[in-house]
């Protein structure tokens, strides 16, 4: 029982929403293979720039009632954005994983994580995610400004080491 105890306490909440993004990508990324994975990747850059450059932020927020509407209007937006961007990228990429099994999942793992950072990352700098839910001191400082660069350019690293030919 102690196990048990000891397994709960050290298994928080913010780690299962992180998990569950990370699965959900991960499981994308199974699906759709290693084109659609990277195209994700890259839609997220261009999103970001679109949702923080967006001259209709307030025009497009759909339920505007409460903070808590407001922050599910911005992920929508968000989403949508990255949606079409990415119905376009993803025409332009063409590269599947390596045949090796273990090569393959590694190369999923690596984009499905870097992604799941480069989502958390956005949503801590631009998306009110306190509203919705308060991670703790840790995640919070994980994802602040001061590494906010690094999660930027993490990606970016990442696709070059799953990217040889």
């Amino acid at each position: 029982m102690d196990f048990f105890n000891t397994l709960s306490g050290a298994i928080t909440t913010d780690i299962i929403i992180i998990f569950v993004v990370f699965t959900f990508l991960f499981l994308f990324s199974v699906r759709y293979g290693k084109s659609s994975s990277t195209s994700l990747l890259l839609s997220l850059y261009v999103g970001i720039l679109t949702f923080l450059s967006f001259p209709y932020l307030e025009e497009a927020t759909f339920l505007k009632s409460s903070e808590v509407q407001v922050t599910i209007s911005h992920i929508v937006l968000f989403l949508v954005l990255v949606f079409m961007i990415h119905s376009v990228v993803r025409r332009f990429i063409f590269t599947e994983y390596s045949g090796s099994g273990f090569l393959k999942y590694g190369e999923m793992t690596i984009l499905s994580g870097v992604t799941t950072a480069l989502l958390f990352a956005f949503a801590y700098h631009t998306i009110p995610l306190a509203t919705l839910y308060d991670f703790g001191d840790s995640i919070d400082s994980l994802f602040s400004s001061q590494y906010f660069f690094w999660w930027l350019v993490a990606p970016m690293a990442a696709l070059l080491l799953v990217s040889r030919e």
